[in-house]
């Protein structure tokens, strides 16, 4: 059974039971609801339109992908009247990426079989776009660093942040880029006074009080990993080395998300291990100057 949260007075979080924990959102308004990302499995995802139609007696207006990534738009397809926003980049790779993902995922599920790849309506490829709905104003901001594509949505009268894959309990970049990553967080972190609640893409909805500590030990966990690739590389280490930097030494619990944090700990290290080995040249060898002859 879907978790559903109500964390303000017209927005809910629905957190999936059957994968990593991940979060979709629901925006009330007098005009429709909006719908912030899908679940994994379309049988989750039904439910949140039940909840939509059935609990507040409305219709989704619109769905927001923050990226491309499956587990947050297979649902996508169980809107058909509603519109599709979306960063350009993210329907590049819905286009691309997506569909041979989709392909990939119904030969090993038939829970898939009905699924299929739906591509914004509305793009936005710079800056922000804000949205107007009844009462609510969304804005939503390129967030890239997870992958490339990422948004996020601020409700402005709520103050309600939803970060997406941007924020998560073990930050993932292994599709993405680390630099930009922490670019995206520092900026989440400059707002994070105004803030009531952010709602991680996966993971327990981080409340106030909470929202700044969170965020720095997240940045501090991508700057330890950068430093211990980078020192290995410089030193000329195999990725066998990497093994040391485990999830205690960056201060992660290994329980997060269901036992998957090793695992996208590893695939950090492993991906921003090969993506630096091209580029980071080794710590100079010191050789003993040779004697000369007088």
């Amino acid at each position: 059974m879907t978790q559903v949260e109500r964390i303000s007075d017209d927005v809910y979080v629905f957190t999936s039971a059957l994968y990593a924990q991940v979060t979709a959102g629901v925006i009330d308004t007098s005009e429709g609801a909006v719908v912030v990302d899908t679940l994994p499995y379309p049988s989750e995802t039904l439910e949140l339109k039940k909840f939509v139609e059935s609990k507040l007696s409305s219709r989704v207006r619109y769905v927001v992908n923050t990226h491309y990534h499956a587990d947050h738009t297979y649902g996508t397809c169980l809107f058909p009247g509603a519109q599709v926003v979306a960063h350009a980049l993210c329907r590049n790779l819905l286009d691309t990426r997506g569909r041979k993902g989709l392909l990939a995922a119904q030969a090993e599920s038939s829970e898939l079989a009905g699924v299929r790849i739906v591509l914004p309506d509305f793009i936005f490829d710079s800056g922000e776009l804000q949205m107007h709905l009844g009462e609510k104003t969304l804005v939503l901001q390129h967030s890239p660093g997870h992958s490339a594509d990422v948004i996020t949505v601020l409700i402005e009268e709520e103050r309600v942040l939803f970060a997406s894959d941007t924020v998560m309990p073990i930050p993932f970049f292994a599709d993405g880029d680390v630099d930009q990553l922490v670019a995206s967080l520092e900026s989440i972190l400059t707002i994070a006074p105004q803030l009531i609640n952010v709602v991680q893409g996966h993971g327990a909805v981080i409340l106030r009080g909470e929202i700044e500590r969170c965020l720095k030990k997240r940045i501090k966990y991508l700057k330890s990993v950068r430093s211990a690739v980078r020192q290995a590389l410089k030193r000329k280490y195999t990725k066998k080395v990497l093994q040391k930097t485990d999830l205690e030494s960056v201060g992660i619990d290994r329980a997060v998300l269901g036992g998957i944090a090793a695992d996208l700990h590893w695939s950090n290290l492993d991906s921003l291990y090969d993506k630096l080995e091209r580029v980071l040249k080794p710590y100079p060898s010191r050789r003993k100057p040779r004697n000369r002859r007088r």
